[in-house]
């Protein structure tokens, strides 16, 4: 699937890093609170508790990952075209933010056609006119952008990948005017305007993201001859600093989102090199990545609305994770099917 001869970071390499962002993830909601974990009794053994609670609380580096993948396969394509201006490049981006929420409006739809006799819609949304486009904003992801109610508190990051799409061409092009001067503009901007907080925190991400674009920086490693154990000396190394670092207290209280941006940096290498060139292992990521963006969406129904006694009643923790992860793929799987089936009936 992959081959390291003239070494190339593909959109393969790059499902590699979202399906290994998105186990991250579900071993964060699942595990990282301790009161959930003694209630549900759940087996995390051979490691001791305080080790099982760290690396679940490590899982939360995903949304910062995502943010990092996001900037870095959008600057590479701007990147790669030399003649691309400004104007095509928004273009791009507004075509990219209506495919986007297209995309999870689907899945807001498919939601509600399922489990509509779950929820209060007058208790969530409100009635009346305002109730009414309270629900058009949330189903259109939009919600936490406008203040509004939503149904599922982790489509608060839909805001974020709106900003995303537009935020990274502007870095993109600052990054080609000023070079890696972009990185202490990032660090000062802060500190001079007053910045939405959830995009002051993953700022600095986003913009090592482009630079990593911008660099080439899986390439020029990967061109360098590197025996193979060594490379993963570092790697695991490099993995083992990353959560001693990140989960210290005063870390996690005073300079997260400064760490997060090289932590996702040396995730994003180790899963996008190392992990891709493993057979086998490279497919089953690259395909969980394929459908990350669904199983972000609607993971949270499963383990919390619908089936949160029964996920957890099988009581390890291997199983729990593989159970959440198997139905959300089998539903993104079903759901792009019929999407793609609606296309073509449509044309």
């Amino acid at each position: 699937m992959f081959s390291f001869s003239e070494f190339k970071f593909t959109k393969d390499h790059s499902n590699v890093v979202k399906g290994m962002a998105i186990l991250l993830l579900l071993f964060y909601h699942l595990f990282g609170n301790e009161y959930v974990v003694a209630v549900m009794e759940v087996n995390y053994h051979p490691l001791p508790l305080p080790l099982f609670l760290k690396l679940a609380d490590f899982g939360n580096i995903c949304v910062a990952l995502f943010v990092f993948l996001t900037a870095y396969g959008i600057s590479k394509k701007l990147f790669a075209s030399e003649s691309q201006d400004v104007l095509s490049a928004y273009k791009d981006a507004s075509r990219r933010f209506f495919s986007l929420m297209g995309n999870f409006t689907a899945l807001y739809i498919s939601v509600n056609l399922l489990w509509w006799n779950r929820f209060s819609y007058s208790d969530t949304y409100g009635i009346g006119k305002q109730g009414l486009l309270n629900i058009c904003l949330d189903a259109l992801g939009l919600s936490l952008m406008s203040g509004t109610p939503t149904m599922n508190i982790t489509w608060w990051y839909m805001k974020i990948a709106y900003v995303l799409i537009f935020l990274v061409p502007a870095l993109a092009f600052l990054m080609k005017k000023v070079g890696y001067s972009v990185l202490l503009i990032t660090l000062l901007l802060p500190q001079l305007l007053s910045i939405d907080a959830d995009i002051n925190r993953y700022l600095l991400t986003a913009v090592l993201g482009v630079c990593s674009a911008y660099g080439q920086w899986p390439e020029k490693i990967m061109c360098r001859e590197i025996p193979k154990i060594f490379q993963w000396m570092a790697g695991i190394g490099g993995l083992i600093t990353c959560v001693v670092i990140r989960q210290h207290p005063f870390i996690q209280e005073n300079y997260l989102a400064l760490i997060d941006a090289p932590v996702c940096l040396i995730l994003f290498l180790f899963a996008g090199i190392l992990l891709a060139g493993i057979p086998c292992l490279n497919r089953v990521l690259a395909f969980i990545g394929t459908h990350s963006f669904n199983i972000y969406l609607v993971h949270t129904f499963f383990y919390m609305i619908l089936w949160q006694k029964f996920i957890y009643q099988f009581k390890y923790a291997g199983i729990i994770l593989l159970l959440l992860l198997g139905v959300c793929l089998i539903y993104s799987v079903i759901l792009e099917f019929l999407k793609n089936l609606l296309k073509k009936v449509v044309r």
